[in-house]
């Protein structure tokens, strides 16, 4: 993996452009960049991981604020978790298997996964990609597409583009071209159906509950003790990441983090009658989760654009379906040569 900046070369040209790099979007460029193509992948953040990233507490520990491990149940996901832990990149977490369904982390965090997936790629970070121009590069009859950030301005080029964002984030690109309206269409759909929800890290003295609590009738969805993963290293605290239930954080999605802060802390201390002695400032996850978007597909593909999508909210609504989402688009490209 190689990082570029926009300013350093003139508009770098690619088989395939990938938007986003989540758990879909780095997995496309994984297994396209297997397949013999050159892939760039573009996000607007520091480094990839999306709502499955990880946040730096200082230089020896972080914690995963987004998501706390993925849930897998289709043999061809599993396939590929299995694949990682055999790379040390993941690990089964055993303790919250549930029939046929399997538990697995990143290692030594979550955004280790998608570190891993786009090394092949070329990677741009803290790029905005804002707009979508259909060209003809000299010497090529066929089109490709101009990809521009958020100040108009040319990052690259690329014959094929995938769009792996959350619905708003992919629908606001696709509006930037009249040809997409396909696409768009269903981008639009799945934009109304998303939830948020608030996040935040704290500590505690050891203690024996359960690593995943998931209370009754409380503001807080899920608690999860971050050091009981698999390959972490658990110290002499408890490192909790606790989330809130997306009805209350839509109640409270603009309340003041101060006011968050205190009743989340308040809630935590009276279902585990623990005290906190150390806590990070709450994450708004304002894109956090989607219903899925029903199609006949688990991806959206235009043939005759070269234009596709993946992400969970085509497929499932939750990390494993990032996944299958990834998968299949990737399958049909390759189907389709």
């Amino acid at each position: 993996m190689s990082t570029l900046t926009t300013n350093q070369i003139p508009t770098p040209a690619f088989d395939i452009a990938i938007i986003g790099a989540g758990l879909a979007g780095s997995l496309c460029a994984h297994l396209l960049a297997q397949s013999g193509n050159s892939v760039c992948i573009i996000d607007k953040s520091r480094g990839s991981g999306g709502r499955a990233g990880s946040k730096r507490l200082d230089d020896n520990a972080s914690c995963d604020l987004g998501t706390p491990f993925i849930l897998a149940q289709h043999p061809d996901v599993i396939t590929l978790l299995q694949q990682l832990t055999n790379e040390q990149v993941a690990a089964p977490w055993k303790q919250l298997n549930k029939g046929n369904v399997q538990a697995f982390v990143g290692t030594p965090k979550m955004s280790a996964i998608t570190r891993h997936w786009i090394q092949p790629a070329q990677f741009i970070t803290g790029t905005r990609i804002h707009h979508l121009d259909q060209v003809t590069q000299k010497g090529d009859t066929k089109t490709s597409w101009l990809l521009r950030n958020d100040k108009y301005q040319p990052v690259v080029m690329a014959k094929k583009v995938i769009i792996a964002a959350p619905a708003p984030q992919t629908a606001s690109i696709l509006a930037t071209h009249e040809k997409l309206a396909v696409l768009l269409l269903r981008a639009n759909q799945a934009s109304a159906s998303y939830q948020s929800q608030w996040a935040m890290w704290l500590e505690t003295e050891p203690c024996d509950l359960n690593a995943l609590i998931e209370p009754k009738n409380s503001l807080i969805k899920r608690m999860i003790k971050d050091n009981y993963k698999p390959m972490r290293n658990s110290g002499k605290v408890d490192r909790w990441v606790i989330q809130t239930d997306t009805n209350w954080t839509k109640q409270h999605l603009d309340s003041d983090k101060e006011w968050v802060t205190q009743t989340l802390l308040q809630a935590f201390a009276e279902i585990t009658e623990h005290r906190v002695l150390k806590h990070g400032e709450p994450h708004r996850w304002f894109l956090s989760r989607f219903s899925e978007s029903m199609g006949n597909k688990c991806f959206a593909w235009s043939p005759e654009h070269n234009v596709g999508l993946a992400s969970d909210w085509l497929c499932q609504g939750d990390a494993e379906g990032a996944l299958l989402s990834a998968l299949s688009l990737v399958n049909h490209i390759k189907d389709s040569k």
